[in-house]
């Protein structure tokens, strides 16, 4: 397979190279891929960068994590006057703020762009045969990326995530500046950058959206939260993801059997797991069945508001009439999380309405003020 020329990044030396590059380039674009469909607990594998042209990929499988693994690179990453081209960002930065606390502090984000602008896709497959004619293979969104060595075809694919991003990216900039929605991207785009860092830990109150939960009998609800706060410690334990381990759909089902033996389990949606777990998890279910732990309390929502009801309602008809009279999305008159401040909390003080920004204030103060209340 012919590979665009690249460069590996596996040690200091490679990432103080990497640095040197970033920091030197007019343009750099950022793409990352990790394993959380593969692990319990989920890393970044590798980052593909293309720094003015010249394309690296660091194995982090090879590098250790946390705020000073990336050395140099963190600083340059780092560099408020630097932005950096992402597409569908959000996940790439939260995974960034979780391994390594590094924190990207601007980026031009290619699909929230294309989707402010109306495309019907924004895939980045979709942009890049919408904008460049070029067709990308799909075949390893879902591949391991944890795994070593990393295999030709799927390193293609991780590559082509930067290869065109910085064409893609300045041809968009170039319509969003036509169209009159620098501030509206670039508000979208620092939303990006906000995104919070994964956290994985077990929560016991997951367990209320496991569809079914609410069809069983109070023993049964106990034995599937046991089996659910088990199959937690097990899927660590075997290096899993816990739906991947003992999925939440079989849940119910098995709470409802509640096999007391190896045998019966293996006739559940359980017996993948029966041979090396099976005496585990039936002693779980006898306890369970003996003793039905109860379940965690449920945090109560207070009631609807109905004021705020009636002003997210008339926002929502404002905001739709004012798209389809300027001929743009949705977001680009009112983002969602600014309609939902301005329901909740009225629109005396338009400077705090996260999102919003001078330019929809400018347009929209006596709208906002009229239906949302000053």
């Amino acid at each position: 397979m012919n590979l665009p020329k690249h460069t590996w990044v596996v040690d200091p030396q490679g990432l103080d190279r990497l640095a040197r590059a970033v920091a030197d380039a007019p343009w750099t674009a950022l793409d990352t891929e990790s394993n959380s469909m593969f692990v319990y607990q989920e890393r970044v594998c590798l980052m593909q960068f293309n720094a003015g042209g010249e394309l690296f990929v660091v194995d982090n499988l090879a590098l250790p994590l946390g705020p000073d693994a990336l050395g140099p690179l963190h600083a340059a990453l780092s560099d408020p006057a630097r932005v950096l081209y992402v597409h569908g960002g959000e996940y790439d930065v939260a995974c960034l703020k979780r391994d390594y606390g590094l924190a990207l502090p601007r980026v031009f984000d290619t699909q929230q762009a294309a989707s402010l602008l109306g495309f019907e896709r924004t895939g980045y497959g979709s942009i890049v045969r919408d904008l460049l004619d070029v067709d990308l293979p799909k075949e390893h969104t879902q591949h391991n990326w944890g795994r070593r060595p990393v295999d030709p075809d799927a390193l293609r694919y991780a590559l082509d995530d930067v290869l065109h991003l910085p064409v893609i990216a300045r041809l968009l900039e170039g319509h969003v500046r036509d169209a009159d929605l620098a501030e509206e991207v670039a508000i979208a785009c620092d939303a990006v950058c906000e995104a919070s860092a994964h956290n994985s830990d077990f929560d016991p109150l997951r367990v209320y959206r496991i569809k079914g939960l609410e069809d069983l009998d109070r023993r049964q609800q106990g034995v599937l939260y046991a089996v659910y706060a088990w199959r937690d410690q097990a899927a660590a334990q075997a290096d899993v993801p816990p739906g991947r381990f003992l999925a939440s759909a079989a849940l119910p089902s098995l709470a409802r059997r509640a096999p007391t033996d190896v045998g019966e389990l293996k006739k559940t949606a359980a017996r993948r797991i029966a041979g090396r777990f099976g005496d585990e998890l039936v002693r779980v279910i006898r306890a369970a069945l003996d003793d039905p732990p109860a379940l965690p309390e449920r945090p109560r929502r207070p009631p609807p508001d109905p004021a705020v009801r009636k002003r997210e309602q008339k926002l929502k008809q404002w905001r739709q009439r004012e798209a389809a009279k300027r001929g743009v999305t949705l977001a680009v008159v009112l983002p969602a999380r600014a309609l939902e401040h301005l329901a909740h909390n009225g629109a005396a003080d338009l400077t705090a309405v996260p999102q919003l920004g001078p330019k929809r204030i400018s347009l929209y103060r006596e709208d906002l003020e009229r239906i949302a209340g000053a």
